[in-house]
């Protein structure tokens, strides 16, 4: 490898590490926001002399549920997909490294 290639790999790499920790951050104060503006939104209808429904505050529950969840879904994915190859390199080395000193040892022996 190029020492260009090389190092816009790492610039790629540092940038998309970037971008989840700025994603990560950004889910948890959004995350934050939505959960404390329930009970306002539930105040300021109640000060107001509206008529709160049972069925509206069933259906924000769930609307605010529902964002935080999708969100948090592609916050993992994202997880996985910039940290993922290598946790599963590095996994993938350990299990060939005991493998092979199993083999070495003699206590590992192949099915046929």
């Amino acid at each position: 490898m190029s020492p260009i290639t090389t190092y816009e790999t790492a610039r790629r790499r540092v940038g998309a590490i970037k971008g989840f920790y700025v994603h990560l951050t950004l889910f948890i104060l959004v995350s934050v926001l939505i959960l404390a503006s329930k009970g306002t939104i539930l105040e300021v209808m109640i000060e107001k002399n509206l008529e709160v429904n049972p069925n509206f505050v069933a259906w924000l529950d769930w609307n605010f549920i529902a964002v935080i969840l999708i969100w948090g879904t592609v916050i993992l994915i994202q997880g996985l997909v910039v940290f993922g190859r290598p946790l599963i390199k590095k996994w993938e080395k350990r299990k060939i490294e005991a493998y092979l000193r199993k083999d070495k040892d003699g206590s590992y022996t192949r099915k046929k």
